[in-house]
C-alpha cells in the first residue's frame, strides 16, 4: 500500500550576512572622547591617508593627557615619540639669549609633530609645551620605524607634510620681514580662528560669529608674533 507524499519542506530563510567592517573609519582608542577621535580623523593630513594606514597608525599610538604648562619635549633632548594633537593646543617654543621665551607656532587638533628628529636622529629643535589641558597621541620611535618599513605610503605622506610645514615657515618669515605689526596681528587672528574656531553658544553672541576656543593673554599673542607686549 502506498501513501501520498507529504508536504514539501519549506525553504529555510537565509540568515542576514554580518555587516562588513567600517574600513573607512579608524578604531577609536581607549582614552579618547568621541570628539577627540573625530578631530584626529578629520585632520587635513590624517584624513588624506588610506584607511589601512590610518588604522595602522592608531594601532601603534597611546593616549596621553597633559596639563596646561606641561613640557612634553625639551629642546636638545633625544626624540622618543611622534605625536598628534587630539584636543587642546601645544606651543612650539624657544627663547632668546636674554631669557625671553616666545612661541613660534601653535599646534591644534589634527596636527602631527616630532617626526623630523626621529627620522634624522637629531636632537629636538624646540620646546613643546601644552598651552591648555590637552590630549595627544604618542607613537614611539620603534613603532614609527615599523610603520615606515611596513607602510610605504607613510614615507611619501610625511614628505608631503614636511613640505607643507616648510611653505608655512617661508610665509611666516616673509610676513615678519615685510608686514607691519598691525597687519601681522590680523593675519594671526584669522589663522587662530581657522585653527581653533568654533560656533558660539546660542543666544550669547550673533550666530554668524565664531569664537577662538583658546585662552591667550596679550603676552601669548605677542610671543606668537615675535613682538613685545607693549607694541
Amino acid at each position: 500500500q502506498t501513501h501520498p507524499p507529504g508536504p514539501a519542506p519549506r525553504p529555510r530563510t537565509p540568515l542576514p550576512a554580518p555587516a562588513p567592517p567600517l574600513l573607512g573609519r579608524p578604531p577609536v582608542l581607549p582614552g579618547l572622547r568621541p570628539l577627540e577621535s573625530q578631530r584626529i580623523e578629520s585632520g587635513a593630513w590624517f584624513a588624506g591617508l588610506s584607511a589601512g594606514l590610518r588604522a595602522a597608525i592608531l594601532a601603534e599610538a597611546r593616549v596621553q593627557h597633559v596639563k596646561r604648562g606641561a613640557r612634553l619635549v625639551e629642546r636638545g633632548a633625544v626624540a622618543t615619540d611622534w605625536g598628534g594633537v587630539a584636543s587642546g593646543a601645544l606651543g612650539l617654543a624657544t627663547s632668546w639669549r636674554d631669557g625671553r621665551a616666545f612661541t613660534m607656532e601653535l599646534l591644534g587638533p589634527g596636527d602631527w609633530y616630532g617626526d623630523i628628529a626621529l627620522i634624522d636622529h637629531s636632537p629636538v629643535d624646540l620646546d613643546i609645551v601644552a598651552q591648555v589641558h590637552s590630549t595627544v597621541l604618542m607613537v614611539p620611535l620603534a613603532s614609527l620605524q615599523h610603520l615606515l618599513n611596513s607602510q610605504p605610503e607613510l614615507r611619501h605622506a610625511l614628505l608631503q607634510l614636511d613640505c607643507r610645514r616648510l611653505r608655512h615657515m617661508f610665509r611666516r618669515l616673509e610676513e615678519l620681514q615685510t608686514l607691519p605689526l598691525s597687519q601681522r596681528v590680523a593675519i594671526k587672528l584669522q589663522r587662530l580662528l581657522k585653527q581653533f574656531g568654533r560656533p558660539p553658544v546660542m543666544g550669547v553672541v550673533p550666530t554668524q560669529a565664531r569664537l577662538i576656543e583658546l585662552s591667550l593673554t596679550q603676552g601669548d599673542l605677542a610671543a606668537l608674533l615675535c613682538a613685545s607686549r607693549q607694541r
